[in-house]
């Protein structure tokens, strides 16, 4: 293996950039340091519900807390003088800057995290880093959300005339997480749309009383409306957002999606699922599809 198949870990601000490990045997001035703590963890708690009336307990949901990293640094003069390595770091990792931590491996392509200072930079020089021309740092960083994320799956569609008109989106869900759509809603004038929220046979995870399946071909109807929607069905997020702040919301008469796409879906051999999607409108009245893709680890699995 050369080190152009290893991992490649870049840190990535609005202003500046590093390559920090792999990619190649070009000199830097900022090189990630052996053992990072929590990096490469994939481990999640297991919450455990105790019964009075039974042995042990039974297994009730998975926590995901935050990912902690200790990251180890070291800095180096890579021409300009140690102080201004130092300088750049201090500057990269300033306090309340959002930081993206991209990992490219060959198997799993490019997944990052957001990342932000928790604790302040600890440098431990031997002496002077002016005489030696090296230093060591350790950032203390907490990952915003703790799942690496990977490129989303989008589609648009269209309408191409006056009127309703329903297409099909062939939808994947390789990750090891839930997918919650993310959908815009685009009216060329006065619109309705209608949107999938299947159940993939998890109707009892919202209510036990429902059957599973109940919801297997649940469809969302907006009424009427003329400004852009968002819809979000992430539950920590705000479901319907309209583009001129009106109430979506309350339009929408506590109609919210439930459900999400389950780890793995569309990955065997029946391929991709169909959702659909239906304009009722004029033509050029647009649905986007987003898709994001999160996962417990830096790569591998698919």
């Amino acid at each position: 293996m050369s080190v152009y198949d290893m991992a490649m870990i870049e840190l990535v601000a609005d202003d500046d950039s590093a390559i920090i490990s792999g990619g190649g045997f070009d000199r830097r001035d900022i090189k990630l340091s052996v053992d990072p703590d929590d990096l490469f963890s994939d481990e999640l708690d297991l919450k455990i519900i105790e019964s009075a009336f039974a042995p042990g307990g039974m297994a009730g949901a998975e926590e995901y807390p935050v990912r902690t990293l200790t990251l180890p640094f070291n800095l180096y003069d890579n021409g300009a003088g140690i102080e201004a390595t130092v300088s750049r770091f201090r500057k990269l990792w300033r306090a309340g800057r959002t930081l993206l931590w991209q990992v490219t491996t060959q198997e799993s392509g490019l997944r990052l995290l957001q990342l932000r200072r928790s604790q302040g930079i600890k440098f431990s020089p031997s002496q002077d880093w002016n005489i030696t021309g090296y230093a060591r740092a350790v950032v203390t960083a907490v990952a915003l959300n703790p799942f690496y994320e990977s490129a989303p799956l989008t589609m648009t569609v269209t309408n191409p005339s006056n009127g309703s008109n329903t297409f099909w989106l062939p939808v994947t869900n390789p990750t090891d997480q839930k997918a919650w759509p993310e959908w815009s809603l685009k009216p060329n004038g006065a619109t309705t749309f209608s949107f999938a929220d299947f159940s993939f046979n998890n109707d009892q995870e919202i209510d036990p009383d429902w059957a599973p399946g109940r919801f297997a071909s649940r469809m969302i109807v907006t009424p009427s409306i003329n400004v852009m929607w968002s819809v979000m069905s992430d539950p920590l997020m705000d479901t319907y957002v309209a583009a001129d702040l009106s109430n979506a919301n309350g339009q929408m008469q506590a109609v919210e999606p439930l459900f999400w796409i389950p780890p793995y879906t569309g990955t065997d051999a029946n391929g991709p699922v169909m959702l659909p999607v239906t304009i009722n409108g004029p033509a050029g009245s647009q649905v986007k599809l987003t898709l994001r893709r999160f996962w417990s680890a830096e790569s591998g699995l698919e």
